[in-house]
């Protein structure tokens, strides 16, 4: 985020755009904003926000020692607290007015705004079992362990001879539960919430999400689990939100740091949302690409097209939701991030106290593809994680479209095909790029259906729009809308990487006649802070290009003549991906 002045709405707007939850219930977006704005306009009537009286969290990264002694002396305790030395970020509390000497100093890289979490876990309408459930005394194996590693028409595959380390980051863990491991209470897991332990779950979420990887089988109670076996596995967690499903993008960010620091070899997150960050995106490349982690993340409950984040990041797996017979839940988010999907509706696994119950949501089908990437990885310790992340997306069951789609990505993760897949080829393959989504995957079978054809012809009176965007250094402060007199908002779109490149194509209907771009800062995408830009086109003719804005800019889409550009013509910079 950019800081210089701003009213109390916009800042709650750019805190909205960042928020994530366990579960993405959307109807409390509304309730969070209006918080904020409260927040920050009660000290003045006429809805201003007092400087003075009003203190935020930040995320800050220093160039070098000067800029990390210049941002601890804005923290209200005078030193901020550490998210990770190694990329010299951190996180301080300091007051609004002082953001924009944070952002102006030489030493600090960028100031991001460090947003609240919240845990929502429960899908309403999908048969949900609510509250804390019953207690088994016979064991269950539910049925989403069946569909990703079925017992026929082969044996299911069993664990591996190497251990491989899943590491959760929830709401904690219930380390006294009779049918999870028992981890070590001094180095089983960390909390970066003072008070709050990692081995004490007050939500359910984190310990509902570990029993789907790592359940104990054969032990004639409750259910068993994808690494049923706690003698060829193990658990690390990271408590990245409170007993009360609340939390910090910097906790989240901690958590994630020392999962990575006690030598994780995979990360769960059934979290997310809101727009991206330069600093998770940074940490999540470096575990990805350095420390050869392989993150896996929930995609979204919205039911739409929407980015979630870290799911969307392309160093992150990110996960759809299917029912027991296979078909895509209705709350599962669809976009060309989605790689690969699982059980996700009514699904039974563990909560404190011994107890359990059926809870849905993408986040219930994360750990499904964590646990049978344990398994698979168990068997073949030489592979990396990225050879891992292809075997799994390579192998997996075909659901829906042929090929690899929005809804499904590459389709149900199938443990003993992507265990075949590896005894085929090894661990000698090279893999591509990263890219995520469906475009992920060099060596599978068939193409993917996302990969760009010629756009079809509009039908009836509808017109063909297209639009090419080029995000500066704060690409989830950008959206846009096209709307129309009789419809209201037709298309839209946000959630944007800094410094990416995105088109898009829709046919729209005739009367369509508005394309409005927004900065949610204020100060456009070019050229303070990048050099961002867009163009857009109906019928293939030019109706407009700019990027040199305020909070926003429209172009006329239904004017034969293109629309002539604003003054300050920007500058492209090349794409090059993040």
């Amino acid at each position: 985020m950019k800081f210089t002045s701003f009213s109390a709405a916009a800042l709650a707007a750019a805190l909205l755009s960042g928020s994530t939850h366990a579960g993405f219930p959307d109807e409390d977006d509304s309730r969070l904003s209006l918080q904020l704005t409260r927040k920050l306009s009660n000290n003045d009537q006429k809805g201003k926000h007092n400087d003075n009286d009003n203190t935020i969290d930040l995320i800050v990264k220093y160039k070098n020692e000067e800029g990390h002694t210049f941002a601890d002396s804005f923290d209200k305790n005078g030193k901020g607290r550490v998210i990770s030395q190694k990329r010299h970020t951190e996180t301080i509390t300091a007051k609004i007015n002082d953001m924009d000497k944070l952002k102006k100093d030489p030493n600090i890289e960028y100031v991001e705004l460090d947003v609240e979490r919240h845990a929502f876990p429960n899908m309403r309408g999908y048969e949900v079992v609510a509250g804390k459930g019953g207690r088994r005394l016979s064991e269950e194996t539910p049925y989403g362990i069946d569909m990703v590693n079925p017992d026929s028409p082969t044996p299911r595959l069993q664990q591996g001879s190497t251990s491989i380390k899943v590491c959760v980051v929830d709401t904690g863990y219930d380390n006294d539960h009779i049918d999870l491991p028992e981890l070590d209470p001094n180095t089983g897991g960390f909390s970066p919430y003072e008070g709050q332990s990692w081995s004490n779950d007050g939500h359910g979420h984190g310990t509902h999400c570990a029993g789907t990887i790592g359940a104990m089988g054969g032990n004639d109670k409750g259910v068993t689990s994808v690494n049923p076996d706690p003698t060829k596995f193990s658990f690390y967690i990271g408590k990245g939100l409170t007993d009360s499903g609340s939390g910090s993008s910097s906790g989240v960010m901690e958590a994630v740091q020392k999962c990575v620091d006690a030598q994780a070899n995979i990360i769960s997150m059934s979290l997310g949302g809101g727009a991206p960050t330069n600093a998770e995106l940074e940490q999540y490349r470096e575990h990805y690409e350095d420390d050869g982690v392989l993150i896996i993340a929930a995609a979204g409950n919205g039911g739409n097209s929407g980015y979630s984040y870290p799911a969307s990041y392309k160093y992150v797996m990110s996960v759809a939701a299917v029912d027991s017979n296979k078909n895509k839940a209705g709350f599962s988010q669809f976009n060309d991030q989605v790689e690969i999907a699982a059980p996700g509706v009514s699904v039974k696994s563990t909560l404190p106290g011994n107890a359990y119950a059926s809870w849905s949501g993408t986040s219930m089908a994360t750990p499904h593809v964590a646990g049978v990437a344990a398994l698979v990885w168990s068997h073949f310790p030489d592979c990396s994680n990225k050879q891992i992340r292809e075997a799994l997306i390579a192998s997996a069951e075909d659901l829906g479209a042929g090929g690899c789609d929005n809804e499904y990505g590459f389709g149900l993760v199938d443990a003993k095909a992507a265990y075949d897949y590896l005894s085929n080829r090894g661990c000698g393959f090279s893999v591509g790029e990263t890219l995520g989504g469906c475009n992920q995957c060099v060596e599978c079978t068939s193409a993917p259906t996302s990969s760009p054809t010629a756009f079809p012809a509009c039908p009836g009176n509808e017109k063909y729009f297209k639009l090419s965007l080029e995000t500066d250094n704060y690409g989830g402060e950008t959206s846009w809308k096209v709307t129309s007199p009789t419809s209201g908002d037709v298309i839209s779109g946000s959630g944007y990487e800094s410094g990416t490149t995105h088109t898009e194509r829709h046919c729209i209907q005739s009367d369509a006649c508005t394309f409005e771009i927004s900065d949610s800062y204020g100060d456009g995408i070019c050229c303070s802070y990048g050099e961002g830009s867009y163009t857009v086109w109906v019928d293939d003719i030019e109706k407009g290009t700019g990027g040199d804005f305020g909070n926003t800019e429209t172009i006329s889409l239904c004017d034969a003549s293109p629309t002539s550009p604003p003054t300050v013509t920007p500058t492209v910079s090349p794409t090059v991906p993040p």
